[in-house]
């Protein structure tokens, strides 16, 4: 993340350009932080309502951090558009990037831009990289506080984590 918040401190033609890449990673996080309590409402009039809050929002972040390249710009944009109350950008490049943002009671999942591999390589491979998981609640209060010391993103990782303790079991052998 700071990584892209220097080049966004770096030119003012990015959207949430400031002086520093602290103030950039600022902005994000209260951003990140006004969500969790000023959910963004939007809906087309018909018969779609969507709510834009933290988790959608750091969630298009974790997307697009493996797609920096094609996809951060026109995040940034949204996020500025987010700022100011406008989900419709961000909800317009997810649904754009996912193809189904919409999720119904018979597909309740995570949309996430898939690179070509199947949910079962993708939960394969994360859970090799995640290492000895356990159930014990105080080894994943340990794990959640490191991955929080890490990242914004603690909230998702810590997920795709906990996900490993169930998903191992049942991995194809």
């Amino acid at each position: 993340m700071r990584a892209v918040a220097s080049q966004c401190a770096g030119t003012t033609e990015c959207p949430l350009h400031e002086a520093t890449a602290e103030a950039v990673e600022k902005r994000l996080s209260n951003l990140f932080e006004s969500l969790r309590s000023k959910v963004v409402t939007l809906y087309d009039g018909v018969k779609t309502m969507v709510l834009i809050d933290r988790k959608i929002a750091l969630f298009s972040l974790f997307v697009v951090s493996y797609f920096p390249y094609d996809g951060m710009a026109s995040l940034f944009e949204a996020y500025s558009d987010l700022e100011k109350g406008n989900g419709f950008p961000l909800y317009n490049l997810i649904a754009n990037s996912t193809g189904n943002f919409t999720v119904t009671c018979q597909d309740c999942h995570h949309p996430m831009a898939q690179a070509g591999a199947s949910p079962d390589a993708d939960i394969s491979i994360q859970c090799a990289d995640a290492g000895a998981q356990s159930e014990d609640l105080a080894f994943l209060k340990g794990l959640y506080d490191a991955i929080a010391a890490q990242t914004q993103l603690a909230d998702i990782a810590f997920g795709l984590a906990v996900h490993c303790v169930y998903a191992i079991p049942n991995l194809p052998t």
